[in-house]
């Protein structure tokens, strides 16, 4: 699914656009922790989590992640919109939660796409 298409779904406001608008996401992983985002992040993985930094659009950008989707209506900084930006990766926030965006992104995208 078209990462726009996707943030439309779940609700989401796309704060800076992805490079490529054809990006297809093929998986979702969320979390918190750097170190397991870093082992499940790749191409075609929307990133779901709370770390708002500029590092989290860096590591994306090295690992060709087309997308990040921040949570809870979190107002990313200029350093960490700028990041994405030079990257290409589609930055995102849901108003919602882990839980239920998580669960919105599971409807949309059903259980094969899921990790």
């Amino acid at each position: 699914m078209k990462l726009s298409d996707l943030a439309i779904g779940i609700g989401a406001k796309i704060v800076a656009p992805p490079r490529d608008a054809a990006s297809e996401i093929e998986a979702v992983y969320a979390g918190d922790c750097m170190s397991d985002l870093l082992n499940h992040a790749g191409g075609g993985t929307l990133l779901v989590s709370n770390l708002a930094a500029a590092h989290l659009t860096r590591m994306a950008g090295l690992l060709d992640v087309p997308g990040i989707c921040l949570l809870n209506d979190i107002i990313p900084d200029g350093e960490l919109v700028r990041a994405a930006i030079e990257h290409g990766a589609c930055l995102m926030v849901s108003p919602w939660g882990m839980f239920e965006t998580c669960g919105r992104l599971y409807q949309l995208l059903g259980k094969t796409a899921q990790r």
